[in-house]
């Protein structure tokens, strides 16, 4: 048999198969890194594994890892304000009033300020009072809280109950801020979910610690942003009014005018005052001597009678006696 011909091998055969092998490679190469980021392996399983708390940590979990897409991960404080949520908002306002009175009675002035807080449902969340020598309030101090939308209402009122003094009132809008802190809270809570995630399928401890640290610190950082919603909310659901009332100090009346005038007027007017001086003077002797006198009649005449008769006696007795001699 004729011995079959031997073919040389051309560089096209095999260039073609080489690049087969390589695809092939490669193909296999993309297959396990596209496994490993969906299947739950240790950190010490290869690398993927081990790098996936710092992608979550860090921002960038994938839609398997921390179950959403890597672009809805923003961090806390970060977020932008949305132009539809600006219009959807309601103007947030902090309002705040001072209106200074006077009154005579301070007392009943507390309770017409009391009137008005009861009227529109508010409360008294501070209150210090001063007296007086004789016990009254003459000085008071009052802190109030009215609903918001009552606030002019209540200061017009508030205003007449004593002689208004000063009145000031001013407003803060914080629209922005209430919106940037829910903004921040729902961000915040989103994140925290999505560490969770990752916390719960976290094998080693190297991952647990790590991921349990920054859970925690998101977890406060969340409940001061709880706290600061909560302050801005009662801020502008409540307004805030110091009522401050004074007593009116008492009238001093005017000393009299000297008068410095001369003349026969003048000196009637003296001769006429020294006259009811001594007449009064007169009079208030006779008063104190009167009881003497009642008590000399009563004892001293019934003894000059006594007396008289004896002299009476003796005399005729003398007569007698030298008229026999």
């Amino acid at each position: 048999m004729p011995r079959p011909t031997r073919m040389t091998p051309t560089p096209a055969r095999i260039l073609i198969p080489a690049l087969l092998v390589a695809a092939l490679a490669l193909t296999g190469c993309s297959g396990n890194d596209g496994d490993s980021g969906g299947s739950e392996t240790s950190a010490a399983d290869g690398p993927a594994a081990a790098s996936q708390p710092d992608r979550a940590l860090n921002g960038f979990a994938t839609e398997e890892d921390a179950g959403g897409t890597a672009d809805s991960v923003a961090a806390p404080g970060k977020a932008d304000v949305a132009p539809d949520e600006l219009t959807r908002q309601q103007q947030a306002l902090i309002r705040k009033g001072n209106v200074a009175l006077r009154a005579d009675d301070v007392g009943r002035a507390q309770i017409e300020v009391q009137k008005v807080v009861d009227k529109y449902a508010g409360q008294v969340t501070d209150e210090k009072t001063q007296s007086d020598d004789d016990g009254h309030s003459a000085y008071t101090r009052m802190v109030l809280r009215v609903p918001s939308d009552d606030f002019t209402r209540a200061v017009e009122e508030l205003k007449g109950v004593g002689e208004l003094e000063s009145a000031t009132t001013n407003q803060d809008d914080v629209t922005t801020q209430v919106i940037d802190v829910k903004t921040r809270l729902a961000v915040q809570k989103r994140s925290i979910a999505r560490i969770t995630v990752l916390f719960q399928r976290a094998e080693s401890i190297r991952d647990v610690m790590a991921i349990e640290a920054e859970l925690s610190q998101r977890q406060a950082d969340l409940e001061a942003l709880e706290q600061q919603s909560a302050y801005l909310a009662d801020q502008t659901s409540q307004s805030t009014i110091v009522v401050s009332i004074d007593q009116i100090p008492e009238k001093t009346k005017p000393a009299p005018e000297e008068d410095d005038e001369t003349g026969f007027v003048a000196g009637l007017s003296a001769g006429w005052g020294a006259l009811s001086t001594f007449a009064v003077g007169l009079a208030t002797a006779a008063g104190a001597l009167l009881p003497w006198l009642v008590v000399l009649a009563l004892v001293g005449v019934p003894v000059w009678l006594v007396v008289r008769s004896r002299r009476i006696s003796r005399a005729g007795r003398t007569a007698r006696t030298q008229s026999t001699a």
